[in-house]
């Protein structure tokens, strides 16, 4: 037991988890940038299974821990493409970090990221937000993703925030974990892709 232990402080010290990668980047570049710091044991970009959508973030687990630290100094705050990435130690897995990720909508259309941190930001410490905009405008759309390092803190700010109307707002917030509207949108985003290349053949009829 006391081995597993060490290895999982090990790892903890090896494995970093990237987020904000771009939708079209492959486990082959990001092996190819991450190895420029040191010998790479693993690399993987989280995908869904079915459809091969990308969730934007993903693993690499270096040889040696002095690698994984220089990685984060180097690459954390990268601009690749269209993102930024963002670097750092990922978190062993376990039962502890599950429902951690919450969909909120119904916020405030003049919402800013500093107001979405101050009002989560009570209940647990925020690894992740994203407060989603308008692609058009730049106006925030109502809806933001929130991520806190435990289930427990997740589960306060859902019990304090849930049906709560927010400062300067006009409707009781919706606050829920997250993981199936992701698997909801990876399921749509494969089908707009599917649909979108069924009229690229039609096209180039």
């Amino acid at each position: 037991m006391a081995e597993y232990q060490g290895k999982r402080e090990n790892d903890m010290k090896t494995n970093l988890i990237i987020n904000y990668l771009p939708q079209n980047m492959t486990e082959k570049e990001l092996y190819s940038m991450f190895v420029t710091i040191g010998p790479v044991e693993s690399c993987r970009v989280m995908k869904d299974f079915k459809t091969g959508y990308s969730y934007g973030f993903g693993f690499v687990n270096y040889a040696k821990a002095e690698d994984a630290s220089r990685a984060i100094g180097t690459l954390n705050g990268l601009q690749v493409q269209n993102k930024r990435l963002k670097v750092s130690f990922a978190r062993p897995s376990g039962e502890d970090i599950k429902e951690t990720n919450l969909y909120v909508t119904n916020l405030p259309r003049n919402i800013t990221e500093q107001y979405l941190e101050q009002l989560f930001g009570k209940y647990g410490t925020i690894v992740q937000k994203n407060l989603l905009k308008d692609k058009v405008t730049g106006m925030p759309r109502g809806v933001a993703f929130v991520r806190y390092d435990r289930r427990e803190e997740a589960q306060q700010a859902i019990n304090a925030l849930n049906g709560a109307i927010p400062e300067n707002g006009t409707e009781p917030l919706s606050v829920k974990i997250a993981e199936e509207h992701g698997k909801q949108k990876a399921a749509y985003y494969a089908g707009w892709q599917a649909g979108y290349n069924q009229s690229r053949e039609l096209t180039a009829l």
